[in-house]
């Protein structure tokens, strides 16, 4: 399932790649991995996408696009 949010560096659409969990002393605690499309990639608890505001994703244009023609 694709599920997308904003990139918690740059605000471009990025995509959950990955949700894994890891130990801890409180037990296994939820954590994805995410890419933008302007190459940003981050993990990250999954807590963490729950805390950060949620505002409107910005279109990528061709100014914007890290993929030059």
């Amino acid at each position: 399932m694709l599920t997308v949010i904003s990139c918690p560096e740059c605000g471009v659409p990025a995509e959950i790649t990955d949700r894994f969990s890891l130990p801890s002393t409180d037990g296994p605690v939820a954590h994805v991995a995410t890419s933008c499309a302007a190459g940003h990639h981050f993990r990250m608890p999954a807590e963490m996408l729950n805390r950060r505001p949620r505002t409107s994703v910005p279109a990528i244009t061709r100014a914007t696009s890290p993929i030059r023609a």
